[in-house]
């Protein structure tokens, strides 16, 4: 069961920022999980911070972010103070996408949560530079926010693109224990090119059995959508949206097997326009959570699994 304990939120205290900020208070308070707040502080990557610059300026704009960032945090910290969540807040200097990629390996995060957007301001369709980097390197699940949560955050339903490829299966494991915790209907959504159509009868052989993906997936309720569309996305984000779908979960990456490096186009546009939440996951780092049926003994190994949290208690639930 996939159960995050860990959760970073990366922030530059926008307002983008802390729509991602309340959707990961809605999952800690549901996980019982500890939030870290981190902020990347550029300076030292900038022109001035690079070439080690001097003078009363620059310490004078050190000490005034210093005590910035201490009131953020601290409107924060206050802010969620009643909500039954643990919080703490990290600064760390860098570059920002890769700080938050480093910091989610090294300390062993079981997701982050990013706003799309950031202090740019970017079009709703386009997605901060940042955002788009982290959510095609890092190894751990991404929760790519929009805006703030809908409906109090209630996931009463999920949808799981699939291109029924081994990497899309993984995703869907996901999506398949997040709508069993959530008491969701999970909307499991095929779509084939215009130049190549195929039959339901044939795709239909071709599903994967659910129960080899997750065990207990025969509680979940579940539907099945065959579509056709020139660009994947258009019809992902058509339906997500038409029928105000909780959260989107899907992979990285698809049929193509693209390296890490890269994100799976239809992945890329759902993250981009989608006002919906949007788990990503990364393949093949997560395969082994859900690879062995409960019932065999074999034990599950997961990289860089300190054994107390995330991918140890996926099978003993």
């Amino acid at each position: 069961m996939y159960t995050p304990k860990r959760i970073l939120v990366p922030t530059d205290f926008s307002p983008h920022a802390q729509d991602a900020v309340e959707h990961a208070v809605l999952l800690g308070t549901q996980y019982e999980a500890e939030i870290t707040l981190l902020h990347v502080e550029e300076f030292v990557v900038s022109p001035l911070g690079a070439l080690h610059a001097e003078g009363d300026f620059i310490r004078d704009y050190q000490r005034r972010k210093e005590e910035f960032l201490e009131q953020q945090f601290g409107v924060l910290l206050r802010k969620y103070a009643g909500r039954r969540v643990r919080m703490k807040t990290r600064v760390i200097p860098g570059r920002a996408y890769k700080v938050i990629v480093e910091e989610s390996e090294k300390q062993e995060y079981d997701l982050i949560v990013i706003a799309t957007r950031g202090l740019t301001h970017l079009s709703s369709h386009l997605i901060g530079s940042t955002a788009e980097r982290v959510v095609r390197l890092a190894r751990q699940p991404v929760l790519s926010i929009q805006r703030g949560p809908q409906n109090g955050g209630k996931v009463s339903s999920v949808l799981c693109p699939t291109d029924l490829s081994p990497a899309a299966n993984i995703a869907l494991s996901y999506a398949l224990s997040i709508a069993r915790q959530n008491n969701a209907t999970l909307y499991i959504q095929y779509i084939s090119e215009l130049d190549r159509p195929e039959s339901e009868s044939e795709i239909r052989k071709r599903l994967p059995n659910l129960s080899d993906e997750y065990p207990r997936a025969g509680e979940v309720k579940v539907k099945y959508l065959f579509d056709r569309d020139v660009e994947p996305s258009n019809a992902i984000i058509r339906f997500a949206e038409d029928h105000e779908i909780g959260m989107i979960v899907m992979s990285t990456h698809g049929r193509k097997g693209l390296r890490r490096v890269y994100i799976g186009n239809n992945t890329a546009e759902v993250v981009r326009q989608s006002t919906r939440p949007v788990l990503t996951i990364t393949h093949p780092i997560h395969k082994a959570l859900f690879s062995r049926p409960v019932t065999e003994a074999a034990p599950v190994i997961v990289p860089m699994d300190n054994g107390q949290g995330f991918g140890s208690e996926l099978e003993r639930k």
